[in-house]
């Protein structure tokens, strides 16, 4: 099967993607039971990356921590499961830790939405989680089928301060439930 890139780069354009994603905005990582902390400290020790943000997330049994090099983008963000039940776990079980998904902030989250959908893109859940009322919008991919990571897009609002909000990340997480994840 010959893969045509120049087409891919001129759909990709003629899509109207190009002007809707700005940057990356964080890489999550999904590590083994025991392993979050010895995580940030191995990439606490290779760059100035400093803790950031925590959040429980209790319908997923698990722990998510945000790092961040200095005040910048990308944000690293790290989930380890709270037991064996987590969907971060069952995820590691099947996979290992590694990078879940790449998050790029994006202009306007429904078109981007939109057209992906018209694309043929598949998504975790029917709707964008979150709202412009609460700050943040996010979405996953399905994984790709050659490496199985996911992309989420993400757009936040107005004065909203935070990087994430607990009930965000939670909804997000039990998204992939039908992934077997769970």
């Amino acid at each position: 099967m010959s893969i045509d890139l120049k087409h891919v780069i001129e759909d990709f354009n003629d899509s109207g993607l190009d002007k809707l994603i700005v940057k990356l905005d964080h890489v999550a990582y999904r590590v083994k039971i025991g392993e979050r902390l010895t995580t940030m400290q191995s990439m606490m020790n290779l760059l100035p990356y400093r803790e950031f943000k925590n959040f429980k997330i209790i319908r997923a049994n698990a722990i998510t921590t945000c790092i961040k090099l200095h005040d910048t983008l990308p944000v690293i963000v790290i989930s380890e499961g709270l037991n064996e039940d987590s969907i971060v776990e069952k995820y590691c079980q099947k996979y290992g830790s590694r990078v879940h998904h790449l998050a790029y902030l994006v202009k306007d989250i429904d078109k981007v939405v939109a057209i992906q959908k018209s694309r043929g893109v598949h998504f975790t859940s029917e709707k964008v989680i979150g709202s412009e009322s609460e700050g943040i919008k996010q979405i996953f991919t399905m994984p790709t089928e050659t490496t199985n990571h996911i992309i989420e897009y993400i757009q936040r609002f107005g004065d909203f301060d935070g990087f994430f909000t607990p009930n965000n990340v939670e909804n997000l997480m039990i998204s992939t439930a039908k992934l077997g994840e769970s």
